[in-house]
């Protein structure tokens, strides 16, 4: 079986625990809502004090202070919230009911440590987007190497970190316990993992991409005047609806698949609905010379 068919079975098998576990889809509906208005409540004040002062731009240490606070309240909330998914997840793979009161009152046993974690990534975000500044900045090849370092520096820590939340949830980790135990899943599922997440991605991509298309032509007919503009603007806004409901299913889904790739990796304990021959792919040694150590 080829990766990107294993993928596609991992992902009808996940459907399969999203189907009963409704609960689910409710924390990332509940993250987006709650990171808009964290975002308003954190600009809207500064718009106003801008306005009034006639600045055309926020400046210097004020600036970086609302970037490190915004990515700290959007990795909060965001980390609370895939904390209930596989917290959720790890209930239905013990055959246990979970409930959305009993799923947030885990996530707020967790606090500290979600508290935590949200300040590590909001300084990696700010580190990096000091980086991209100072690239933004630079002229000839020192750009582009400092354009590609921070490419390579954020998905390496993208990579490194997938496996965290999980290590929050079964183990209550701190940080970099986590990120430790992330890192010891991955060297196991290095190679395969990263092809079944491409190969679920790009499933998702395909349920997106004609929507995409329609979309497009929706705006070339109203740049050149061939539709009306309130029904151009309903079918558009139908087809972006459509496009948030299918990246919220796949991040869910891949939140499920991710947690049961952490309890094999860490315990090699296959959970259902999951088969044994599409983890056990997903766990081929590395070799030695082989990345992360």
């Amino acid at each position: 079986m080829g990766a990107f068919a294993r993928s596609w079975e991992i992902t009808k098998l996940t459907f399969s625990i999203m189907k009963k576990e409704k609960e689910l889809f409710l924390f990332p509906i509940l993250s987006i809502i709650f990171s808009l208005l964290f975002v308003i409540a954190i600009f809207f004040p500064t718009i106003i004090v801008v306005l009034l002062r006639g600045d055309s731009v926020i400046l210097g240490g004020l600036e970086y202070l609302l970037i490190f606070l915004t990515y700290f309240g959007i990795a909060f909330i965001a980390t609370f919230f895939n904390v209930c998914v596989v917290y959720t997840a790890a209930l239905a793979f013990s055959k246990k009911e979970a409930k959305f009161w009993t799923t947030i009152k885990f996530a707020l046993s967790r606090i500290h440590i979600i508290l935590l974690w949200s300040i590590i990534v909001a300084s990696v975000g700010l580190i990096l987007k000091i980086i991209e500044g100072i690239a933004e900045r630079t002229k000839g090849i020192g750009r582009l190497i400092l354009s590609i370092t921070r490419e390579l520096l954020s998905m390496a820590w993208s990579v490194a970190t997938i496996f965290v939340i999980p290590g929050m949830v079964y183990h209550n980790l701190g940080p970099f316990a986590a990120i430790k135990k992330s890192v010891q899943v991955l060297k196991k599922t290095w190679g395969e993992k990263l092809i079944l997440y491409v190969g679920m991605n790009l499933i998702a991509i395909i349920f997106i991409l004609p929507a995409a298309a329609i979309a497009i032509f929706m705006v070339y007919l109203l740049i050149v005047g061939s539709i009306n503009l309130l029904l151009a603007l309903s079918i558009i806004a139908i087809l972006f609806a459509y496009m948030i409901s299918i990246g919220i299913f796949f991040s869910v889904a891949g939140n499920i698949f991710n947690t049961a790739l952490y309890v094999y990796g860490e315990s090699k304990v296959v959970v259902p609905p999951y088969r044994k021959d599409l983890l056990t792919s997903a766990f081929k040694p590395m070799k030695k010379q082989g990345i992360l150590g």
